[in-house]
């Protein structure tokens, strides 16, 4: 984003993530600071270092941008803005200060782009509550799907939650500098969490069914997807796939288990989990953590060892990839990640500015940026939707993606008015769903029960495949929205000549394949710019396209095992934890919008092709460096600690009236304690005034309030604390997530139509503009753009028919 000048003015974690993101990107961000110096050079983790008591959060969030103070008068500050073409607002807190902030600088300065960040969003009857890193695990809805059925609900082991949301409305910046005028960007963190959840969802607006916990398993749908012990640590198997089960039978030596049929069904294993797991277990606990995982990868079943930050340090794979940005001023070993993927033009690392230091960036009066080119205001839809913000309008994508982390980076830029055609193989849809038998009877079932396992998998709206169950997918439809559908084998006759025509005709590439399935179809950027010289590529594989770990089988729990964040994540008396939803996927997801968007900026600026070789374990952990900083300073990974928090008590996951139902909660200072002691009885005693009293008393303090929450329902305990102004939140399942009255509010599901089904409500866009959301639109059916697409390449009738004799071009999988 090189030539983009954002000042941040961020309060919170939030947006300092997306500064650091765009500046990682190339843009001039410089912190807005007052006299004091921001909050967040205070914020814990505080560490000791060869310059003094430090914060980790400030390290890492401050690097590689300038800092200068600004004016406490709000007058001066809205002038200063107007020699910028971004601002960043961001707070925890109530949005109406900020709220009011951005729409006077918007007023003032046409050309001004502003991104307000905050945990419900301007708008809405949340819209003046608070949330900080916990309650965004639970309101978001993530932390009820993680952790053991029968204990507390878990949030990750770090405010990576807040991370994700920063990396939102990085895109969203991005997007609104793209746009030709400026507009107000508006980011709830709450909408932006629900937007990256995995079926959750749409197995609830589809099936009626409610997605529980199930401990280290990937609940309902697939199996083995866990993180098993081995002779000397813990290794995670991700065997989702068909072949990834067989594969995994023959590493085990157990082939006769590929004589049971029944075992073929993802879902089917997942109800035989107890007895699969007694089976694996015994394998895996007579080998070593690298035997175990290296006799899965030669047999090409993703696996991967559970990682621990000083493991992570140690990666051969990320030295050869020159990851780690030393921290020398904070002593002499100390690392922390330096940038998430790399561009031309990307910008040298550099540490956090000492207050009021712009160095190469420095503001100097003079004249305002030069305004962008004239044009109408966003315009509206007749529903409400906003279709004037399209600032990818006219821009064609090629995606070549499969599960979900490219298919979600593409479908940002779908949202944001590209043309995203997205290749299809004939059998790709469903990759992990067993094709319904059509002559079979449907198993018996009840709307709202676990589905049997011949339609789990798919997500049918009520549980119905029907006649082209392949369209109906619930799952494949959210994730891939707002695309065209190419159904081409590239592999078949005449399948390279109709890819190498339409790359010509594209002014970008996606794909998330591994570097051996990149190289397999020729897809690589050097191919791809023999076709189109000036093309944009961008590559999401696992591990990166160089280094010794490359060619590693990946899928997202296991990135969650290599990265540390499942070794970080966990109660205090437990093993390791998985996410409930595959983390990396949605970080890795919205970080490869992030990457196109910022290769097509440098495009644009420079007319050269450009090429990103994004590793989705590189941007996710990207998400945790303020406790990478934290684990190289000290020498030591962070221990595991429930719901708790080393800074804040109390701090936890309360159990409320009902079945399984909880609440968040976080006292972040003695102010939020007397707040809390005016609601709770039972708290009002002198000693815990002081925060390391009500450290040492935790266990005293939560029977207290759990005492009080167990005899309220959650959304009613949510509503007096936050009415009190204490940071609390309902550890939302996906059915309070589709009813509740904030999300509803800001338009953010959608009800979508398609031939094939509908109206069928989905989850939408997190990010709104002026005001109103993005307009998301059905994904087409299997193939049905193969016609309008080949016809634009040139492809006559004669040869489009010949493409479908030979079944290089399909409209159905094959029988």
């Amino acid at each position: 984003m090189l030539g983009a000048r954002v000042l941040d003015l961020s309060e919170s974690i939030t947006g300092a993530y997306a500064g650091r993101l765009l500046a990682a990107m190339g843009a001039a961000v410089i912190l807005g600071e007052p006299a004091g110096g921001a909050p967040l050079r205070s914020a814990p983790p505080l560490v000791r270092t060869d310059a003094g008591t430090r914060s980790a959060t400030w390290e890492y969030l401050g690097a590689m941008k300038a800092s200068m103070i600004v004016p406490s008068d709000e007058h001066e500050l809205i002038e200063l803005a107007g020699r910028f073409d971004l601002v960043l607002l961001a707070t925890d807190g109530p949005s109406g200060p900020l709220g009011r902030l951005a729409e006077r600088m918007r007023r003032a300065h046409a050309q001004l782009s502003v991104v307000v960040v905050t945990p419900f969003g301007l708008t809405g009857p949340y819209a003046a509550w608070r949330a900080g890193p916990l309650e965004l695990w639970a309101v978001g809805g993530h932390m009820g799907l993680t952790g053991s059925p029968d204990r507390h609900p878990l949030p990750g082991g770090g405010p990576w939650e807040s991370y994700l949301v920063g990396a939102t409305a990085a895109v969203a910046a991005q997007a609104a500098l793209l746009q030709p005028t400026g507009v107000l960007v508006d980011v709830g963190a709450m909408q932006a969490l629900v937007a990256g959840h995995q079926w959750s969802i749409t197995a609830y607006t589809h099936m009626g069914y409610v997605k529980k916990r199930a401990g280290n398993r990937l609940g309902e749908m697939h199996h083995p997807i866990c993180i098993y012990p081995c002779s000397d640590g813990w290794m995670c198997i991700a065997a989702a796939s068909l072949h990834q089960w067989e594969s995994l039978c023959i590493a085990m030596d157990r082939v006769e288990l590929l004589a049971d049929d029944t075992l073929a069904n993802a879902a089917a294993r997942f109800d035989r989990a107890d007895e699969l797991d007694q089976i694996i277990q015994a394998w895996t606990s007579t080998l070593t953590v690298a035997e175990a995982v290296d006799a899965c990868q030669a047999n090409f079943c993703p696996a991967g060892p559970v990682n621990d930050f000083l493991d992570v340090f140690a990666s051969e794979q990320l030295a050869f990839r020159d990851y780690w940005a030393a921290a020398a001023h904070l002593g002499q070993a100390v690392v922390m990640p330096g940038v998430p993927f790399r561009l031309p033009s990307t910008p040298s690392w550099a540490p956090a500015p000492a207050l009021g230091v712009q160095g190469k960036m420095a503001v100097t009066p003079g004249a305002p940026p030069a305004p962008r080119a004239a044009a109408d205001g966003p315009a509206r839809s007749e529903a409400g939707s906003l279709d004037g913000f399209r600032p990818l309008a006219g821009v064609r994508v090629v995606e070549l993606t499969i599960s979900w982390a490219g298919p979600l980076a593409a479908r940002f830029l779908a949202d944001l008015g590209a043309d995203v055609i997205k290749i299809e193989h004939p059998t790709s849809r469903g990759v992990a769903v067993s094709p319904p038998d059509p002559d079979a009877e449907l198993d018996p079932w009840t709307k709202g029960e676990l589905p049997p396992v011949s339609i789990r998998n798919g997500v049918f709206p009520d549980g119905d495949p029907g006649e082209d169950w392949w369209n109906r997918m619930g799952y494949f439809n959210k994730m891939n929205r707002s695309k065209r559908s190419l159904c081409l084998d590239i592999k078949a006759p005449g399948g390279r000549d109709v890819l190498e025509r339409l790359v010509a005709s594209a002014d970008i590439v996606i794909n998330n394949y591994s570097p051996r399935g990149v190289r397999s179809l020729g897809i690589d950027h050097e191919t791809l710019r023999a076709i189109k010289p000036d093309v944009v590529t961008v590559a999401m594989s696992g591990f990166g396209a160089t280094g010794p770990g490359a060619e590693a089988v990946s899928w997202g729990p296991i990135l969650d095992a290599a990265s540390g964040l499942a070794a970080t994540t966990g109660y205090a008396d437990s093993g390791p934890f998985k996410q409930g939803v595959a983390y990396p996927d949605p970080v890795g997801g919205t970080h490869g919008a992030a990457a196109v968007l910022a290769a097509w900026w440098e495009h644009q600026r420079t007319g050269e092709p450009v090429h990103v070789d994004l590793s989705q374990l590189e941007t996710l952990l990207f998400v945790a460096g303020d406790q990478l900083v934290e684990a190289s300073v000290k020498g030591a990974a962070p221990p595991r600690r429930g719901a708790r928090s080393a800074d804040y008590a109390p701090a936890g996951v309360y159990r409320c009236a009902g079945t399984d139902t909880w609440l968040a909660l976080t006292v972040y200072d003695e102010a939020d304690w007397a707040r809390l002691v005016g609601v709770v009885p039972g708290l009002a005693d002198e000693r815990w005034g002081m925060a390391a009293q009500r450290h040492h008393d935790h266990d005293d303090i939560d029977a207290l309030i759990e005492a009080w929450t167990s005899r309220h329902d959650p959304r009613q305990a949510m509503s007096q604390l936050q009415g009190a102004g204490l940071s609390a939140a309902i550890v939302s399942t996906s059915s309070d997530l589709v009813d509740d009255p904030q999300l509803n509010d800001r338009g953010f599901f959608v009800d979508l139509t398609h031939s094939s089904y509908g109206p069928r409500r989905f989850p939408g866009s997190a990010i709104l503009i002026d005001g109103v959301p993005l307009l998301v639109r059905p994904l087409s059916s299997l193939g049905a753009d193969n016609d309008l697409v080949l016809e634009s390449l040139g492809f006559g009738a004669a040869e489009r028919d010949g493409l479908r004799a030979s079944g290089t071009i399909a409209a159905r999988p094959p029988t």
